[in-house]
């Protein structure tokens, strides 16, 4: 099983980060909807949290809206699994490993879409997979490749079972199904703050389907897992 607070916690004793002090505050990310209506971090569905470790930023999504002040050992005392992701981007991204450590505002999450697609191109697919309900990104790829062509997973109720952007959400329970029939497979780094990661990395290796990440940290999170066997 994945631990995230054991990554932490090694990468700042390695640095003497480890009584140094992390403040985390909800954050209130601005997104343009004019275009798209259904981020959930517009809805209330999801909440982001922001860790500010030396002037340098992390970000994190929850369901509970929570803040803390104090020292990173205190916070491995008792912090709860997104406190931890938040600190350990922003920690990352002082230490130089990775710099795209915060959420995007305004309409940037339409022009990464862009970026992705002209990504995805180049690898000529025939099934894309998407794990983690991302409406710009599912607009864009959809509106490029055609919905038959595009199999979207979430775990949010409202989304499940609805057609969105043409193509119809499948529950992550579904995950090995949309997996196993993919030729390119997302991941949003929802699926660490869940939990859920761990079994699609499995599944992903049982299938022999490389997965591409839409947040540059979980490259990083992986060398960690895979040198130190987080992953078991």
């Amino acid at each position: 099983m994945i631990n995230i607070k054991e990554i932490l916690k090694e990468l700042v004793e390695k640095n003497n980060l480890i009584n140094e002090d992390v403040e985390i505050k909800i954050s209130d990310t601005k997104l343009d909807t004019s275009k798209i209506k259904d981020y959930p971090l517009m809805s209330g569905k999801e909440i982001l949290l922001r860790a500010n470790f030396k002037g340098c930023y992390g970000d994190a999504f929850t369901d509970k809206p929570v803040e803390f002040k104090g020292t990173i050992k205190e916070l491995l005392d008792k912090g709860n699994r997104a406190e931890i992701i938040a600190t350990l981007n922003a920690v990352m991204r002082y230490l130089g490993l990775v710099d795209r450590t915060v959420h995007c505002t305004g309409n940037e999450p339409e022009k990464c879409a862009k970026e992705l697609v002209k990504y995805l191109k180049e690898l000529k697919p025939k099934k894309i997979g998407i794990i983690g309900f991302q409406p710009a990104f599912v607009k864009e790829i959809v509106n490029i490749f055609g919905p038959e062509n595009v199999i979207v997973s979430d775990l949010n109720p409202e989304n499940v079972g609805k057609i969105k952007y043409g193509t119809k959400i499948i529950h992550g329970k579904y995950n090995e199904d949309l997996i196993k029939n993919s030729d390119v497979v997302l991941v949003t780094g929802s699926t660490i703050s869940n939990g859920t990661f761990e079994n699609i990395w499995e599944l992903a290796k049982k299938y022999k389907k490389e997965l591409s990440f839409m947040e540059q940290q979980l490259l990083e999170y992986l060398k960690y897992w895979e040198l130190r066997d987080f992953v078991n």
